[in-house]
């Protein structure tokens, strides 16, 4: 089920892998004795070059639930990001005529949300934020500037792993 959250005149769209986790265990786990990362949005923490291998069942589950809402996609990249209790990722979009979609294999607690924001945030103000759950996928116009905040919590760990996908004319 695909739930529907309508922030000013943006669309955000969350949902619940329902796909086999363990293999994006291993996933990760192989990426991470290969990749030694960049710094994009992040600061601190881990963020991997773009992947182009593997996560197969998660992309399809992903591409299924854009298809759901009427629009067909294709994998342009994604990448897996690794955040400890400081970490975070500055606001920023991705890019236009796409959507994203953000996999959150493992949240820390309940203080690290995700914030989505007006592109002109001194005219129009508005913002939201919710602190995903393990497993949640969130799917949104690419050019929804977004960022992450830290939970500040040393022993603590965020992964997810973040994806954009043309926009498909049907």
């Amino acid at each position: 089920m695909i739930e529907e959250v309508v922030i000013h005149q943006e669309v955000i769209y969350r949902t619940t892998y329902t796909g086999d986790s363990s293999i994006i265990d291993l996933h990760n786990k192989h990426l991470l004795d290969f990749d030694k990362g960049r710094q994009v949005s992040n600061k601190g923490g881990y963020q991997s070059n773009n992947i182009t291998f593997g996560y197969d069942d998660l992309i399809k589950f992903i591409a299924n639930c854009f298809l759901e809402k009427g629009v067909k996609v294709s994998l342009m990249n994604f990448w897996l990001n690794i955040n400890k209790g400081q970490d975070y990722n500055e606001p920023h979009v991705h890019s236009t005529e796409t959507f994203s979609a953000v996999y959150y294999h493992k949240v820390c607690c309940d203080r690290c949300p995700i914030v989505f924001s007006d592109l002109v945030p001194q005219l129009n103000g508005w913002k939201h934020s919710f602190v995903p759950k393990d497993k949640e996928i969130v799917l949104f116009d690419s050019m929804i500037p977004h960022r992450v905040l830290g939970c500040n919590n040393l022993d603590h760990e965020r992964i997810s792993i973040a994806f954009n996908f043309a926009i498909l004319k049907q």
